[in-house]
């Protein structure tokens, strides 16, 4: 079977919170957690179909804190 390194990127998009996805971002959410609850929940979909995935998930603007980098259990 073929796997891939993958990558979720959660990210401010103006007022909202979008999933960036091979650098596309795919849908907008009111709030950082619901954005880093439906990247995680993918990931995890992806992630039994054999590929190791990551989600990078943005501080919010001015946040003194780098980016969260969070791995879903093997």
């Amino acid at each position: 079977m073929h796997t891939s390194d993958l990558s979720y990127n959660v990210e401010p998009l103006g007022r909202c919170w979008t999933i960036s996805f091979c650098h596309i971002p795919h849908g907008t959410f009111d709030r950082r957690v619901d954005a880093l609850r439906a990247a995680v929940r993918d990931a995890d979909r992806v992630r039994r179909m054999g590929h190791r995935v990551t989600v990078v998930v943005a501080r919010p603007q001015g946040a003194p804190l780098a980016e969260r980098v969070v791995r879903p259990a093997p």
